[in-house]
């Protein structure tokens, strides 16, 4: 991705957590606590999104060789740095939705879901695993 399409994009997402916000009422103290949390989650969204790319075609597995003779098959280290920013990512919602008051939770929540089991069900559901 080019860097001026990686720029909107995370210009975008920026907008959206702060629209997130907005819509909450969030007071201004607490964005200030918040502004780190929201950049960094934009930044891993757009990440995330790119590694999902490059993942694509990628085997889960992938074979090495030391050079000292030891050769097999290894975890793809870009499956481990998805699944870690992945992590990090789900986190930064938890921490963002601590400050929602609990009828902006409710309010933007989809049947009743907090934001939390909202992420895990659409974890569940991109493996095809429907409830």
């Amino acid at each position: 991705m080019d860097r001026d399409k990686r720029n909107r994009k995370l210009k975008n997402e920026h907008k959206r957590l702060i629209a997130l916000l907005d819509k909450a009422k969030v007071p201004q103290q607490q964005r200030s606590l918040l502004q780190a949390v929201v950049d960094n989650m934009a930044w891993q969204r757009i990440k995330l999104d790119e590694a999902r790319e490059e993942m694509e075609d990628a085997s889960i597995v992938i074979p090495y060789d030391n050079g000292g003779g030891q050769t097999g098959i290894r975890e793809n280290p870009i499956f481990k740095a998805y699944i870690n920013l992945w992590r990090a990512y789900v986190l930064g919602l938890e921490k963002l939705s601590a400050y929602l008051p609990k009828e902006a939770i409710e309010e933007i929540s989809a049947d009743g879901l907090s934001i939390l089991e909202q992420v895990k069900l659409m974890q569940k559901e991109s493996k095809g695993e429907r409830s």
